[in-house]
């Protein structure tokens, strides 16, 4: 085995070569020296991950600084070092003993930015992530750097993000199959008397064999007649027994990263007649939202068609996220969110994105939650899920 094959799946330099390129174009129509952006996790850290090759990840935050000219250099704490083979084209690692629960490290972290732009006289910088950026971070570069003008450029670099590469829907595609292939094994898995932790950490057992690289895992299981709702682990002490139905939702980054995710319902036994109803019917709303994936149409218009539609079935609107994007982040842009007087989601649909949409029903009678990942076309959304959507008898 060569050094580099001990990476599990390395994006190919071709691949990076056009994410650099289409990065660079950016930078040339802000007039920008510079751009950098920060991660400090592996489920919503794809912002590091996609100029870099380089996942963030354990909650120590790294920095990529991307030059208008020549490779990206890393900031990152090392308390979590990164072999020479691991550093795909990286130009140069800085690196300190930093962490987010040692207040007095972060002067470090921010002080390799500092004179990193500095160094290069840079004086229009761009940033990506506002949200996901440190703020003793932000706040240093302004404080030390005060004569360089910092630029969002976040909106513009979302949009290229989201559209897929044939190389990263080729690895959407292979963690799509891991998903089905758990859904086909989950009754042979699953039986009465186990604790709903047992029954995680048997599917979590399966889903890294199969080569995930993350899992997220939310479950609940309930007598018929109540809901179940899905819960994280700390709450997953409940024995299940015939009878019982519950909801498993998957959410897995297969080899090389890229995210999918996945649901349905489970019964011991036959569904019960009020959860069928609202199986159906979310079955139902599912297929009418993927119908709505067609390049250029709002994602808000998406979850106002879907939430007409639960209402006028006597089933909960959804107040949260109906779907969204996936790739490196386990929840990319656009996303499919009721209007809120906080903000709004302004992105429209393009051809290229691997959407989730996750039709959720849950009142005093049932808990009801079906998910897929749709990849959108010039013509309309393909369904990359195999799955049936159909509840799984155990």
């Amino acid at each position: 085995m060569s050094i580099r094959e001990r990476v599990r799946r390395p994006i190919s330099e071709r691949e990076l070569d056009r994410r650099w390129a289409a990065a660079r174009e950016l930078l040339r129509e802000n007039e920008l020296d510079c751009v950098f952006t920060q991660g400090n996790n592996m489920h919503l850290g794809g912002y590091v991950r996609w100029f870099s090759d380089i996942p963030a990840e354990y909650n120590y935050p790294m920095t990529v600084l991307f030059p208008l000219e020549g490779g990206p250099s890393l900031i990152r704490s090392s308390g979590s070092p990164l072999p020479e083979w691991g550093l795909t084209r990286i130009k140069e690692v800085f690196s300190a003993p930093f962490s987010a629960g040692l207040n007095y490290t972060g002067a470090a972290e921010s002080g390799f930015a500092v004179d990193y732009l500095r160094k290069r006289n840079s004086r229009r910088v761009g940033f990506i992530g506002r949200a996901s950026i440190g703020a003793g971070f932000m706040l240093e570069l302004r404080n030390k750097l005060p004569k360089i003008e910092f630029i969002d450029i976040t909106d513009e670099f979302d949009l290229i993000k989201a559209r897929k590469s044939d190389e990263e829907m080729e690895l959407i595609r292979e963690t799509a199959r891991i998903h089905d292939a758990l859904w086909a094994a989950l009754p042979a898995i699953v039986r009465p008397g186990m604790l709903e932790y047992q029954i995680r950490a048997e599917v979590t057992q399966l889903l890294m064999n199969m080569g995930s690289e993350e899992h997220l895992l939310f479950m609940g299981t309930a007598e018929p007649g109540g809901p179940c709702g899905m819960s994280t682990f700390q709450y997953a002490n409940r024995r299940v027994k015939e009878g019982d139905y519950g909801v498993l939702l998957v959410e897995v980054s297969g080899p090389g990263g890229y995210y999918c995710e996945s649901a349905r319902n489970f019964c011991f036994g036959e569904p019960y007649a009020a959860m069928r109803k609202a199986w159906d019917t979310a079955v139902e709303a599912q297929q009418l939202t993927a119908d709505l994936l067609t390049p250029g149409r709002p994602a808000k218009e998406i979850v106002a068609k879907y939430n007409e539609f639960a209402a006028s079935r006597g089933y909960c609107q959804e107040g949260r996220l109906y779907g969204h994007s996936q790739g490196y982040d386990l929840i990319e842009r656009p996303a499919f969110m009721a209007a809120h007087e906080f903000g709004e989601e302004t992105m429209c649909i393009r051809a290229g994105m691997n959407v989730s949409l996750h039709p959720y029903f849950t009142d005093e009678k049932q808990t009801v939650y079906i998910n897929d990942n749709y990849y959108v076309r010039e013509d309309g959304a393909e369904k990359l899920h195999r799955t049936l959507p159909e509840i799984i008898l155990i």
